[in-house]
């Protein structure tokens, strides 16, 4: 079970987590490139921090700014360069400790691993040649006629032809008709229908 962290962000013992990337260096003998590795220290935090970079062989490396501070939600890059002639297949080790700005007590710390390796780095594996994704899931097909166009959906031309057909019937109390009281609608019914014909007109000028 995970210690539960206080408002300051360390944990119930008084370890703070410490944000470094990498945690690996890796120096490879015939290649002057990698002589030269960056390590980056994160401050999350709302105050500052002082940290300090330690070494298992000091005499191996120079460390450019060993120590120093870290503002509130700031980093800093710290240069690590292994001095020539640099000794195949070893393993070194960093320690980097984390302080309160003025104080002397440890907060926290992390190690960095530090290995020298025969030769160059190989060539990183073949990878794999881009391919298109999958399409997403497409919804289900519109009915399209053999040229490509989209057809008119039956349902829209009889809701049409059904609202056409009501504003032709005689308005309730207004006009005289022979038809049966049923088919006589009111001013109000008329407007609903009105606009339910624009609506679908609408749709069919889309098409």
């Amino acid at each position: 079970m995970r210690a539960r962290q206080t408002s300051q962000g360390s944990d119930e013992d008084g370890t703070l987590p410490v944000f470094i990337s990498p945690s690996e260096l890796k120096y490879y003998a015939d290649d002057i490139s990698s002589h030269k590795q960056v390590v980056t220290i994160y401050n999350p935090y709302s105050y500052t921090l002082k940290y300090k970079v330690l070494c298992t062989a000091p005499r191996k490396y120079h460390v450019i700014e060993s120590e120093g501070l870290i503002k509130p939600h700031c980093r800093i890059d710290v240069v690590i360069r292994h001095k020539e002639p640099l000794e195949e297949a070893t393993l070194d080790k960093f320690q980097i400790q984390l302080f309160d700005h003025g104080s002397s007590t440890i907060r926290g710390h992390k190690q960095v691993i530090s290995q020298v390796l025969p030769g160059k780095p190989t060539a990183a594996a073949t990878e794999a040649p881009m391919q298109q994704l999958p399409p997403p899931e497409s919804r289900a097909p519109e009915h399209t006629t053999e040229g490509g166009q989209h057809r008119m959906d039956p349902l829209v031309l009889l809701v049409a032809a059904v609202c056409g057909v009501a504003l032709l019937l005689p308005t309730w109390q207004v006009d005289s008709s022979t038809l049966p009281p049923y088919l006589h609608l009111t001013i109000h019914q008329k407007l609903v229908v009105a606009y339910v014909l624009g609506l679908v007109t609408m749709v069919i000028l889309h098409f």
